[in-house]
């Protein structure tokens, strides 16, 4: 029997195909990286301090903290030690918090919250907390700006997560955009720090740990 010239019909051939996928896959994450921004700042060990010189315990001393802005907002904390077994706060209503402020317009200083009966003004017109009050992990964001107008802050529940020596806050993407939106450049800061209340948010009894200073707004 003859040989017979059978030949095979490709369309597209499979080195373009992946090739093509590919491409879509490399435009597609530098879209997505195109749009984070993201800033970081590391903090040296052994220097969290209450109060009157008292050592603060290790997993209030932060080693590191980044903030990264995409459609939602993603805040960081590492510090040197572990976040599994945390131990009771001290004090009624005590909590330990890992706290970042979002000074997103350095031309104003909105009074009250968390400061006590209004009296007291702070450049932050965001805060994002992780508190642990003994029994679990909550995360906060306060949108502070309505007191600059005769209001109060508005208070959100966030999702915040730990793992080993890492806490993680996200703020989804409908609270992150009303963040974006108010950030007004250049000016806006960020910065960390963390510390412990003795009696809840506005009462004042806060003894700060350790501290990461004001760092350039992510562009």
């Amino acid at each position: 029997m003859k040989n017979q010239n059978i030949q095979f019909k490709r369309t597209t051939p499979p080195v373009r195909i992946v090739g093509s996928l590919l491409c879509v896959l490399l435009v597609s994450l530098a879209a997505l990286t195109a749009r984070a921004q993201t800033a970081a700042v590391i903090d040296p060990q052994g220097d969290a301090y209450y109060t009157l010189g008292h050592e603060a315990p290790a997993f209030l001393d932060i080693l590191a903290a980044s903030i990264t802005i995409s459609d939602t907002l993603t805040l960081t904390v590492d510090v040197a030690g572990s976040l599994d077994a945390l131990p009771n706060p001290p004090g009624s209503g005590g909590e330990f918090f890992w706290h970042f402020a979002l000074n997103t317009d350095d031309s104003t200083d909105p009074p009250g919250f968390p400061f006590p009966s209004g009296q007291m003004t702070a450049p932050a017109e965001f805060g994002v907390d992780a508190l642990w009050d003994g029994k679990a992990f909550r995360g906060v964001l306060f949108d502070r700006r309505p007191a600059l107008t005769g209001g109060s802050a508005l208070l959100y529940s966030i999702p915040v997560s730990v793992s080993g020596s890492r806490v993680t806050i996200t703020v989804p993407a409908a609270l992150a955009a009303q963040i974006r939106a108010a950030v007004v450049l250049p000016g806006a800061t960020w910065n960390c720090f963390t510390a412990r209340i003795n009696a809840g948010y506005e009462n004042l009894g806060v003894h700060g740990a350790d501290t990461i200073g004001r760092q350039p707004w992510p562009q």
